[in-house]
This record gives structure tokens, C-alpha cells and sequence, in this order.
């Protein structure tokens, strides 16, 4: 009786795990991207978002002076360096889910 109560719940374990093992990431849908909200950005930070978002676009462009000595263009660069980092890593994942549709 014991045993028979031992061996189901050992046969249900596995089953879940092999179950939840078969799933895969490639199938998920890409999470969807949020813009940098710029309004009411100083010039400072909207400068140091732009080069930080063609830096993430592999052309490195940074005022290094700015980024050493002023806050708002150094906080805007990694900002913008961020933000359009996931932007590729979001289209790259939309193009490799619509290539495995195919």
C-alpha cells in the first residue's frame, strides 16, 4: 500500500519535470520595447542619449569631456546606450521568430 502511494508520486515528480523540460524560449513572443521618453530632457541629456544610442549601434561616439564633467550628458549617455541596445536585441528576436514561422 505504502509503496504504491511512493511509486505514483515518483512517476507524477518525473512526469512534471519532463513535462516543463520540453518547452522552449525560441517559441516565446519578444517583449515589447519602450522608447526613451526624452520630454522635458536637458540638451546636456539628450546630446549624451544620441551618442549612446550610436555607440549601442557600434559607432562609438562620446564627448568624453562631457561624460567625465557633466552629470545630465553622462546619465543620458548610458541611458540612450541602454535603450537602444534592447531596441536591437528586440529586433533581433523578432527577426528570428519570424524566420522559424517560415
Amino acid at each position: 500500500m505504502l509503496s504504491t502511494k511512493i511509486l505514483k508520486s515518483i512517476l507524477l515528480i518525473t512526469s512534471l519535470i519532463l513535462l516543463t523540460a520540453c518547452g522552449s524560449s525560441k517559441h516565446m513572443s519578444p517583449k515589447l520595447h519602450k522608447p526613451l521618453d526624452l520630454t522635458g530632457a536637458s540638451e546636456s541629456f539628450i546630446s549624451g542619449a544620441n551618442d549612446g544610442c550610436e555607440t549601442a549601434s557600434e559607432k562609438y561616439k562620446k564627448d568624453h569631456e562631457a561624460f567625465n564633467n557633466d552629470f545630465e550628458y553622462n546619465e543620458g549617455w548610458w541611458a540612450g546606450r541602454n535603450n537602444c541596445e534592447r531596441l536591437s536585441k528586440f529586433h533581433e528576436s523578432l527577426e528570428d521568430s519570424n524566420t522559424s514561422n517560415t
